[in-house]
């Protein structure tokens, strides 16, 4: 008897190896976002869109606090999904493709508007990083949950924790290791060209990152592996999520935290303030 068929008839529910490998990717293709944008936003909209440098910087650390607001909200969503194309697989689809479009007409078209409509390069730059910011959250918060469904075997966890690592290094590095290579052999990071280059690029690593994701879910995205048994659940009311939100410290204070380690790793991690650092304060940036 197989380890799965022993898990079934036990009630542990496991996922086979393919699934364990494949499904972190997910992680990977919203990492590939996470570079793509908060790495170089901020130069971009003060470079490219002539946008003040205080202006991108300040807009675009401080919409992360937005997530304390969008996680619960877009968490509340995935949970009363459960249509014939399951929970997690339409969050995560549709989740690449508002990233992708946002992005295409951030990077690449914002840049044709011309300087005398100052007031849209403005509107558009904050609007379309919002919708980037949704289509992220979409996507990223399938990964966690995700993982309820696809195994509840502890002894499966320390492998997934595994390949989710490896799976987020894969995205991020691709990109971090693309990027220097475009900057020295395409454009600098202040012009609009290195952008309509990297960014199909990105799109397109993210894309097949969160096709092998969905194949890795895809067995396992359905009711019978939702909640307990696949039973029919009752459903929760808006004001009783909002409720346990106002009254669970312990919720209360992960949310804190998440949002604080985001915007921290926003900032650490942002292109401006590497300039700043290396540039302007040691004046070794090149080297």
């Amino acid at each position: 008897m197989s380890k799965e068929t022993q898990g079934a008839s036990s009630g542990v529910n496991r996922a086979k190896m393919y699934q364990l490998v494949l499904f972190p990717l997910n992680n990977g293709a919203t990492n590939v976002y996470y570079v793509l944008v908060l790495s170089y936003i901020a130069t971009f909209g003060s470079n490219v869109l002539a946008l003040g440098v205080m202006f991108a910087s300040i807009m675009v650390t401080g919409m992360r606090l937005c997530d304390a607001i969008t996680d619960p909200i877009i968490g509340a969503l995935i949970d009363r999904t459960n249509g014939k194309f399951g929970k997690f697989r339409p969050f995560m689809i549709l989740g690449n493709i508002v990233m992708a479009v946002s992005i295409i007409l951030l990077y690449i078209f914002t840049p044709f508007i011309p300087d005398t409509m100052m007031w849209m390069r403005y509107a558009l730059f904050i609007l379309l990083y919002f919708v980037w910011v949704i289509g992220y959250t979409f996507q990223t918060s399938c990964t966690r949950s995700g993982q309820t469904v696809l195994t509840n075997d502890p002894n499966q966890r320390p492998l997934f924790t595994i390949f989710n690592t490896v799976g987020s290094l894969l995205g991020m590095g691709a990109m971090q290791f693309l990027a220097p290579i475009l900057r020295a052999n395409v454009a600098d990071y202040s012009s609009a060209a290195f952008y309509r280059v990297l960014t199909p690029i990105g799109i397109a690593v993210s894309v097949v990152l969160t096709i092998l994701a969905v194949i890795g879910i895809w067995e396992k995205d359905q009711p019978k592996y939702f909640g307990v048994g696949g039973e029919k659940q009752e459903k929760v009311k808006v004001s009783e999520y909002i409720e346990i939100i106002k009254n669970n410290n312990p919720m209360q204070r992960l949310m804190i935290a998440g949002a604080g380690c985001k915007l921290a790793l926003s900032i650490a991690t942002n292109t401006t303030v590497l300039c700043m650092l290396y540039g302007c304060m040691m004046g070794n940036y090149d080297g």
